[in-house]
């Protein structure tokens, strides 16, 4: 894939004649055989990396600069234990942190693979600089890493209190008096933790990251115009309660619009007005029209008709009111899907499908939460600690989960169910089921 990606790099260079064709043909080639002769002779002569005295001194030196110890201290009273009480804590949470790191690592390593596997023809046959690539990757990884987090939770949940029980370490606990519960304290407050984090990245960077990842596909690396500059075809714009504009050709770049229709309507939605243009043309004074007509029907269906040449007109309605593009809900923040809910409630459209959206919002960053108490329970009826049956009881759990959530919506969008109730039952039925585990578990 390295070498695709440079080969692809290169041939994009060429193209737009910035580096000769032969240097872009033949430098992945000549890079890889360096590389891979040079590693080849490494491993012959069984090298090995320096040892570098100078920079682990350098390190130590450091290290011991960095005060280990808070500078105030509370004192101790008399009695008091001198060690903190917390060490198990601080171990469990550690453990806990170190498989959620493996964890994003595997997942930041397969999306990267899968979506490569999915667009290197396209790569290859768009030939985009490798920077674009690179950006592409920086705007979609930390987003893909977003939704996959409460797998991640899973997992590492699983994985810990598996590796719990195979080295006795839970029975060691347990009979020291720790309960059950108290050991599942901090990895519950951990994800709390993360999910509100979770809440927090949703809302302030991840409509950015996607805005900013489909204008890398489609402007930089497709080679499309920005979506607020592109030719629009048949268009239909609602320009307030009794306005409406049809549009056959929308030409933002040159702020023209072909084949204007504009309709206006009374209280019980009659045409009283309709003005016609084949040509319109925005300024800073106002709209231009030509070759167009006027028409205005009475109240017994009499029409008015009045034909022009060339006209102005000012409306309440600019250039930019006309060309807006509604963002799409993986873009907008709860704030803006709540105003953008509010505004087609307010036009009369359905709003159904947006309402389970909005309400998701607010349910998915506790899935987090959510899969580490469903996870703690059912990892404790693990043969021995067994690894693979902990990855056969994360893919079951995740399933049902999905299962139970999809079908939800389902039900929602077929008025079935209320929006905020097919938005948080996966929540509410997992979340119990975990807690009634829990609470019947040997402690």
């Amino acid at each position: 894939m390295t070498y695709y990606l440079v080969m692809t790099s290169l041939e994009g260079a060429a193209l737009n004649t910035r580096i000769p064709s032969a240097v872009a043909i033949w430098a992945p080639n000549v890079l890889l055989t360096i590389v891979g002769l040079g590693l080849l002779v490494a491993t012959a002569r069984e090298w090995r990396w320096p040892a570098m005295p100078g920079v682990w001194r350098g390190l130590e030196a450091l290290r011991r600069a960095v005060p280990s110890r808070p500078l105030w201290r509370r004192r101790r009273g008399p009695g008091e234990a001198r060690d903190s009480t917390h060490i198990i804590d601080r171990y469990l949470v550690r453990q806990y942190v170190t498989f959620m790191g493996i964890g994003l690592a595997v997942a930041a390593a397969l999306f990267v693979v899968i979506d490569l596997v999915k667009t290197l023809d396209k790569y290859l046959r768009v030939k985009p600089p490798l920077m674009y690539i690179l950006e592409h990757f920086a705007y979609r990884l930390p987003a893909a890493l977003h939704d996959g987090l409460p797998v991640v939770m899973l997992v590492a949940t699983i994985f810990l209190f598996l590796t719990l029980s195979r080295y006795h370490e839970l029975t060691a606990l347990k009979a020291a008096g720790v309960s059950l519960y108290r050991l599942s304290a901090p990895i519950l407050g951990l994800a709390l933790v993360v999910a509100i984090g979770s809440g927090l990245f949703q809302e302030l960077a991840l409509p950015r990251l996607n805005e900013r990842g489909d204008e890398v596909d489609r402007v930089k690396i497709r080679g499309q115009a920005p979506r607020h500059l592109q030719s629009r075809h048949r268009l239909w714009v609602r320009g307030g309660d009794s306005r409406f504009y049809r549009v056959e050709l929308l030409h933002p770049g040159t702020e023209d619009m072909y084949g204007v229709t504009l309709l206006e309507l009374d209280r019980e939605f009659r045409l009283v007005e309709r003005l016609d243009a084949r040509w319109a043309h925005w300024t800073t004074q106002g709209w231009e029209l030509s070759e167009g007509a006027y028409r205005r029907i009475s109240a017994d269906g009499k029409v008015q008709t009045v034909p022009f040449g060339w006209t102005a007109l000012d409306l309440k309605e600019e250039m930019e009111d006309i060309m807006r593009i509604q963002k799409s809900v993986s873009t907008m923040s709860f704030w803006e899907l709540r105003d953008y809910i509010g505004q087609l409630k307010a036009a009369g459209f359905e709003v159904r499908k947006d309402l389970v959206e909005l309400y998701s919002k607010l349910s998915f960053p506790l899935v987090n939460v959510v899969m580490v108490l469903v996870a703690i329970p059912f990892a404790l009826q693990s043969p021995r600690g067994e690894r693979l049956f902990g990855i056969g009881l994360a893919i079951a759990i995740m399933a049902g989960y999905l299962v139970v959530h999809y079908v939800a919506l389902a039900f929602a969008r077929a008025d079935l169910l209320p929006p905020l109730i097919a938005a948080w039952s996966a929540n509410v039925i997992f979340m119990g089921i975990g807690a009634s585990l829990l609470l019947r578990a040997r402690t």
